[in-house]
C-alpha cells in the first residue's frame, strides 16, 4: 500500500506463516485494529476505516481477516478513487468545491481511529459520530450502533452527525464496566458520560457543560473519578461552520489558557477543576487512586500547534525538520487540589498503553512507540517499554524508514498478574507499504522479536486497537 494520498490497502483473508522465529506456544485470542485503510486527503486521519483481525489458536495456524467499515464515507470515496479529488468533507481537509459546498456539513464518519468489545459486539469507533458495529469473526459491518438507545442518528431530532461517541471507552475489569464520554460542540459545548455494565444496557450518567469548545480526544480512569485534560485547544465554531476552515484548521491553539484537569466522580458527586500551565496531550497510559490521591500517566506536547504540524501532512512521516516531541509524564492531585507532575522519560513517544488487567489500578509498565533516530522525522520506529520504577527504557528499534504502531500487551497466562507476556504491534515499512505483525518478550524487547509475521497485503495505517482472549469483554 503507498502511505500517500490516493493509496489503498486490499482487504485481506490469508493464513500468516512466520518469517523469523515461532508463535509462542499458548498464544490464543484475537488482535484487533483500525485504521486509515486509505488516504483520501493530506491529513493522516483522513482514511476509511480499515478493521483487521489476527487470530492466534494456541499451536493452530494463525490467521489474519481486513474490512473495511461500510460507512457511508466509504460508499462515496470508493467511487471516486482514482480522480484525485475529495468527494467528501473530512476533517483535515474539505471537499472540493469552496467553502459553500462545506458550509454547516459535519466530517463524514469514518469510523477509522478505534476498536471495543463488550458482551460480544464489536465496535468501530470515530469521536465524532456513533460506533459502527462489526462481525467480530467476518468484520462484516452491521450498521451504526446506538448503544441500547442512549445515542441519537445523524439525521434525527434536527442533528446533522449522529451523538458523539469517542473513540477511547475505559474498562474496569473489577467493575466489569465500559465508560466512555462523547465531546458535543456547538453553541452548548459539553461532555456526555456514558457507563455500559457487563450484561445490561448502555446508560447516559451525566452531562457536563465545558467553558469552551476544547477537542477533548481521550480520557482516563481510576476505580472512583474519570480524568479529562482539557488542554487549550478550541473550536472556532464560525470558521468550521461556514466552511472556509476545515475541523482540524478550526482547532486553534490558545496558548494563553491553562490547561485545565476535569476530575468527575464515578459516583455521582461534584467534579473538580485544577488548572496548569499549557500543553496538549492526545493519550493516557493509565490512572488509578494512591489513597486520597489521583495519579494518572500522559503523552504531553508542548503545543497543539506542533502536534497539528505534524499530521497535517504525510510527509512529515520522514521529514527529519519535524518537531514533534511528546513525552510520558505522570501527574498526581491531592484531594486539597495540590498537583505534582514530573517526566518519566525523555524519549520521545505516543500511542502508550498498559496491561489491560491493571486498568484504573497501578501500573509499572508504559508500552509504546517511540522515537530514537534523529533523522527518523515523526515516525515512530521503535517498539518500547518504559519502567516507571526505574526511569528506564527497554526498546527495539527499526530504524528510519519504519513505522510502528501502538503496542498492545498479552498476558502469559491471564489468571497470574504478573509483568510477564508479549507485546504485539504492526511494523510497517513506509517505502514498500508492507505490514509485519511482530511479537515480543514484554520483558525482553531489546532482544526483538521473537516472532515475525508478514501479511501479504498492507493493513494500512492502524491507529488503536484491542486484544480480545477468551471473552467477549474486553481482557
Amino acid at each position: 500500500m503507498d502511505l500517500r494520498r490516493g493509496g489503498w490497502a486490499r482487504e485481506v483473508d490469508a493464513e500468516l506463516r512466520p518469517s523469523h522465529g515461532a508463535v509462542p506456544a499458548g498464544l490464543a485470542g484475537t488482535l484487533y485494529r483500525n485504521g486509515a485503510g486509505n488516504h483520501l486527503s493530506d491529513y493522516i486521519i483522513d482514511g476509511d476505516g480499515l478493521v483487521s483481525a489476527v487470530t492466534f489458536t494456541g499451536g493452530g495456524p494463525v490467521r489474519v481477516r481486513s474490512r473495511y467499515v461500510r460507512t457511508p464515507s466509504y460508499a462515496v470515496s470508493l467511487d471516486a478513487r482514482g480522480q484525485g479529488r475529495v468527494p467528501l468533507r473530512l476533517g483535515g481537509a474539505n471537499a472540493d468545491g469552496g467553502p459553500l459546498r462545506n458550509a454547516f456539513r459535519t466530517p463524514a464518519s469514518q469510523a477509522n481511529t478505534s476498536v471495543t468489545m463488550i458482551d460480544g459486539r464489536l465496535l468501530a469507533l470515530w469521536e465524532a459520530d456513533m460506533p459502527w458495529e462489526l462481525d467480530p469473526a467476518t468484520l462484516e459491518t452491521f450498521g451504526q450502533c446506538a448503544m441500547d438507545g442512549v445515542l441519537e442518528p445523524r439525521g434525527s431530532a434536527g442533528r446533522r452527525g449522529g451523538t458523539p461517541y469517542s473513540a477511547h471507552p475505559c474498562w474496569d475489569p473489577a467493575a466489569a464496566e465500559l465508560w466512555n464520554f462523547g465531546c458535543v460542540q456547538g453553541p452548548r459545548p459539553r461532555l456526555e458520560i456514558y457507563r455500559t455494565r457487563r450484561g445490561g444496557p448502555t446508560e447516559h450518567v451525566r452531562s457536563i457543560r465545558m467553558p469552551r469548545r476544547y477537542m477533548v480526544h481521550d480520557f482516563a480512569m481510576t476505580a472512583t473519578h474519570l480524568v479529562f485534560c482539557l488542554g487549550p485547544v478550541i473550536l472556532d465554531l464560525g470558521g468550521f461552520l461556514s466552511g472556509r476552515l476545515t475541523a482540524f484548521e478550526a482547532m486553534r491553539w490558545h496558548g494563553d489558557e491553562p490547561t485545565r484537569i476535569l476530575l468527575v466522580p464515578r459516583d455521582g458527586g461534584p467534579f473538580r477543576v485544577i488548572e496548569t500551565d499549557p500543553w496538549f496531550q492526545w493519550h493516557f497510559a493509565g490512572a488509578y487512586d494512591d489513597g486520597d490521591d489521583i495519579v494518572f500517566d500522559l503523552v504531553r506536547f508542548r503545543s497543539w500547534s506542533a502536534m497539528h504540524e505534524a499530521i497535517s501532512s504525510l510527509s512529515h512521516l520522514t521529514d527529519p525538520a519535524s518537531t514533534l516531541v511528546g513525552r510520558l509524564w505522570r501527574y498526581r492531585v491531592g484531594s486539597s487540589g495540590k498537583l505534582e507532575s514530573h517526566q518519566l522519560h525523555g524519549l520521545p513517544m505516543e500511542w502508550p498503553t498498559i496491561d489491560m488487567r491493571r486498568s484504573t489500578t497501578t501500573h509499572r509498565n508504559v508500552y509504546g512507540a517511540a522515537l530514537n533516530h534523529a533523522a527518523a522525522g515523526v515516525a515512530f520506529t521503535a517498539v518500547a517499554r518504559y519502567d516507571t520504577e526505574t526511569g528506564e527504557a527497554d526498546l527495539h528499534d527499526y530504524g528510519p524508514g519504519h513505522l510502528v504502531s501502538e503496542p498492545l500487551f498479552v498476558p502469559r497466562d491471564p489468571d497470574v498478574l504478573d509483568e510477564q507476556g508479549w507485546l504485539i504491534a504492526n511494523e510497517t515499512n513506509l517505502t514498500e507499504g508492507t505490514t509485519n505483525i511482530a511479537i515480543f518478550n514484554a520483558q525482553a524487547v531489546t532482544d526483538g522479536p521473537v516472532c515475525i509475521l508478514p501479511v501479504p497485503e498492507s493493513l494500512g495505517y492502524t491507529f488503536h486497537g484491542q486484544w480480545v482472549q477468551r471473552s467477549g469483554d474486553p481482557l
